[in-house]
């Protein structure tokens, strides 16, 4: 329980998006996932997903492979021509060697088997936290900028207060830092 304590802390800052077919799998998954992410958002097929992803843009998203549609695959295959950092976490009761082999050739961040483990989930969500907190990207019309975790929350705080927008901040900083 102190693990999930912990997890928690980091993924409160996060945003996440579950995209699972099966709507008994998809509910469990929003009620776990809810307490834990800022923000959750949930689609049933990979088609829906992808115009969900495209529009949100979450931190993490979590899929099933095999779904109506569009299946995970290549839901995950259109996500990655659109941003190829983006960390996705398989979720899936699947076997098939070949589906499976595809995951690795497209550098899922992690696999979990269904019938999900808690205690496996969480190790795996600690790792994507680990993984998303070396780096947090700033991306605007103009440039893009990569700065930690913290540095970034500062600046989306700063923009909110101030009603300008993170490039107007990043912009300011950066005129401080050359003068």
């Amino acid at each position: 329980m102190e693990d999930l304590i912990k997890l928690a802390e980091e993924t409160k800052k996060l945003t996440a998006m579950i995209v699972e077919d099966r709507e008994e799998d998809n509910q469990l998954m929003q009620s776990f996932f809810k307490n834990i992410f800022k923000s959750i958002y949930s689609a049933t097929n990979g088609k829906d997903g992808l115009a969900l992803y495209l529009d949100k843009k979450p931190d993490v998203v979590i899929t099933d492979l095999i779904m109506p549609e569009m299946d995970g695959i290549e839901m995950c295959e259109e996500i990655r021509k659109v941003k190829p950092e983006q960390i996705i976490v398989v979720v899936s009761a699947s076997d098939d060697i070949e589906k499976v082999s595809k995951t690795i050739a497209l550098n899922i961040t992690s696999f979990i088997y269904k019938p999900i483990e808690t205690h496996k989930l969480i190790d795996s969500i600690s790792n994507v936290v680990a993984k998303i907190k070396k780096n947090k990207t700033i991306e605007t019309k103009s440039f893009t900028v990569t700065v930690p975790m913290d540095m970034y929350e500062r600046i989306e705080d700063e923009a909110k207060e101030e009603r300008i927008s993170k490039n107007g901040i990043i912009i300011r900083a950066l005129k401080k830092y050359y003068e």
